[in-house]
């Protein structure tokens, strides 16, 4: 009888050059609808959740097939950490950092089916008659104050106008978020 003990997650994790190469063909046909404009980085996330759940690839696989992806174009993943402080991808340092991504990723599969990602973009006013955040998603824009919002306010105005011709002239649904109240968790 062998002492050899098998470590059946090293043996789920492991890459073979046929996943490298099925990611890299994924990869590169998200990359083009990206280039083209019919995708943005939140689908594009969207996408790798979905493609490790079709090919039953867990993070720690995705992990190394991006690895062997990089070093196939001869990158290598720990410098590439290093100069853009991606996490997990460099050696056992960056176990903190792939630690939150597991995290992350857990959190997200668990809520996967009441979670989605958006995309959205933020601005500030701050006046006198208004202090607040305005988040904008396609036709729907959230005006965030702590206190109560001025919409006689010209800046408020002018910059919804704007957004409005930015999206076509499409109806905006707006939604007040007044006298709101926040704290620490």
């Amino acid at each position: 009888m062998s002492d050899k003990i098998i470590d059946f997650n090293e043996l789920k994790n492991k890459v073979k050059d046929k996943d490298i190469d099925k990611f890299e063909e994924y990869i590169y046909s998200m990359y083009y609808k990206l280039a083209e404009g019919k995708m943005n980085m939140a689908d594009f996330s969207k996408n790798i959740m979905a493609y490790m759940e079709e090919n039953n690839i867990s993070q720690d696989k995705l992990i190394n097939i991006q690895k062997k992806f990089l070093e196939r174009y001869g990158l290598d993943p720990s410098m590439i950490e290093q100069q853009l402080n991606i996490p997990g991808f460099g050696s056992k340092s960056s176990n903190t950092n792939y630690s939150t991504i597991k995290k992350t990723m857990g959190f997200q599969e668990k809520y996967k089916s009441r979670i989605s990602i958006k995309s959205m973009s933020e601005y500030f006013i701050k006046n006198e008659k208004n202090d607040l955040k305005i988040f904008l998603e396609n036709e729907e824009v959230f005006l965030i104050s702590e206190k109560n919002i001025d919409l006689n306010d010209t800046e408020l105005n002018e910059f919804l106008c704007s957004y409005k011709k930015v999206i076509e002239d499409k109806k905006i649904n707006i939604v007040l978020c007044e006298n709101t109240k926040s704290y620490e968790y």
